[in-house]
């Protein structure tokens, strides 16, 4: 029956997992990148911020460079289908490099500044976030309080209101 199911299929390549960091150039841009598991033709990788489907991206690995193209994304996985045939044990057994390679002076200088003002961005952003948490958790719970008690000032005056005419009936009624 798998037979007649699988029939018009090719049969998905076997996956080795692995997890080799890496890093990962997406247009002007270099970010860290764990592969996660690599076949003949393609890996899936993931990152904080993974590439979009349909992006060309270029992984290195020590001297290994593999240029690809990103197939799907989903959380901060993707996968990738490479241009050329990947050497599976070449990739697991390439160390990393001692150093990172050498940069250009120049471009790279506004870049840096560029990817600091970024992340303190992002770290700016994240404190913005938490204190508008803080702030909303901290407003519930003031309102929360004010709700209480309100409704048990209520209570006592619902309470002082019934209470009169029902003292009023019991003492009719004890002085027969």
């Amino acid at each position: 029956m798998l037979a007649a199911l699988q029939s018009g299929f090719r049969p998905r390549e076997e996956r080795i997992t692995v997890l080799i960091p890496s890093r990962m150039r997406l247009g002007a841009k270099w970010v860290d990148v764990v592969i996660h598991n690599v076949s003949s033709r393609g890996l899936m990788g993931g990152c904080d911020e993974p590439p979009q489907p349909g992006s060309y991206i270029e992984i290195r690995r020590g001297t290994i460079v593999i240029v690809g193209r990103v197939q799907w994304a989903k959380g901060r996985f993707f996968g990738i289908k490479s241009q050329e045939r990947l050497s599976v044990k070449a990739l697991v057994d390439e160390p990393r490099l001692a150093s990172r390679p050498q940069q250009k002076a120049e471009p790279d200088a506004g870049e840096r500044r560029a990817e600091r003002r970024l992340a303190h961005e992002a770290q700016m952003a994240r404190k913005v976030e938490r204190s508008r948490a803080f702030a909303s958790a901290f407003q519930f719970i003031v309102m929360a309080l004010v709700g209480v008690t309100l409704a048990v000032i209520a209570a006592q005056g619902v309470y002082g209101l019934l209470s009169r005419p029902a003292d009023a009936i019991g003492a009719a009624l004890e002085g027969r």
